[in-house]
């Protein structure tokens, strides 16, 4: 009976890790280039850098009732893959990404979360992107907000998938590039206007 007691205490502790373990640690994130015309710009000089000033480093939130939250966070860098993505497409716009540049542009990343919550039969997925740039040139600067936000609902009775859910966000990332590398007032200031 003791060794029986002795095994017990181990399997329930592995079968209550195992659920917590469902989940990956991290999924990859990668917002896809943006698809923008050139042209935009002729040659002009700019420099870029980005940040990551959201609260919490995770990107996924899974939340069921009666159990405490799972967070899974980015493989790859949240940050340097959003900066990426902008500098690809101001270089398919026309711009040039050089370091030492007059004009300086700075991607901050506030927020970026989907929380997926446990309905009867589904999941919802509820999305949110917050981003800031700031434009700096000659004593001047611009400092532009950006936001987006999605809800969808995913099927699954046990578990959610996280696959739909990773690319779901993955889009809002990539819609949110464009939205940045289609402002007029971005457009504006890094053409000296």
């Amino acid at each position: 009976m003791n060794c029986i007691k002795w095994l017990t205490a181990p399997l329930l502790a592995l079968g209550l890790t195992a659920c917590a373990s469902y989940y990956p640690i991290a999924v990859d994130v990668n917002p896809a280039p943006a698809q923008v015309g050139g042209g935009v710009y002729r040659g002009q000089t700019l420099a870029l850098s980005s940040a990551d000033n959201r609260a919490s480093d995770f990107i996924i939130q899974i939340e069921q009732k009666d159990k405490s939250p799972v967070v899974v966070g980015a493989a790859n860098n949240l940050r340097l893959q959003m900066e990426q993505a902008l500098a690809q497409g101001f270089s398919t716009q026309g711009a040039f990404i050089e370091q030492g540049a007059n004009t300086r542009a700075t991607l901050e990343l506030q927020e970026v979360l989907s929380r997926v919550i446990r309905g009867h039969i589904s999941y919802d997925v509820v999305q949110k992107v917050r981003v800031q740039l700031v434009l700096e040139r000659d004593g001047r600067r611009v400092v532009k907000q950006y936001r987006r936000s999605a809800q969808q609902e995913f099927p699954g009775r046990l578990h959610p998938e996280l696959a739909p859910v990773t690319e779901a966000l993955n889009q809002q990332l990539s819609l949110m590039v464009q939205d940045i590398l289609a402002d007029r007032d971005v457009q504006s200031f890094i053409n000296g206007n």
